[in-house]
């Protein structure tokens, strides 16, 4: 399905209900095919850690591997999620038609109760748009 909701899907709102989950969510973006941010919403500035070069070239590489991983998807399935864990975040990804949500958290508590919950949020909203 090929869907663009640049400019009229509500994906503010979707960012807010993503960072109101738990104080852990950093940073809830929204990232085009090419790794652009098309919706940010940053509760800790975390670009100490983050150039704004290294910030972008970040981002491009989520795109690149959530589209890296389609290659697979004929004999394994399609990818609804990943969850990455690095010592100083947690990183979650999500495919939302042609676009990627990353949400970026503290480490600890609980990754796989997290991404259900952030799962539960994104069906929320395709099923509004798509009714």
């Amino acid at each position: 399905m090929s869907v663009t909701y640049d400019n009229y899907f509500g994906f503010d709102r979707l960012c807010n209900e993503i960072i109101d989950i738990s104080d852990d969510i950093n940073l809830v973006t929204v990232l085009n095919n090419k790794g652009r941010v098309v919706e940010i919403k940053v509760r800790e500035v975390i670009d100490s850690y983050f150039t704004p070069l290294k910030r972008e070239m970040f981002f491009m590489q989520c795109v690149l591997q959530t589209s890296m991983n389609k290659d697979h998807d004929d004999e394994f399935g399609k990818v609804t999620s990943s969850i990455l864990e690095r010592e100083k975040f947690t990183l979650f990804s999500f495919e939302f038609f042609n676009y990627v949500i990353l949400v970026v958290s503290r480490p600890g508590g609980n990754p796989i109760q997290l991404k259900s919950t952030i799962i539960e949020k994104v069906n929320n909203s395709k099923k509004v748009e798509l009714v």
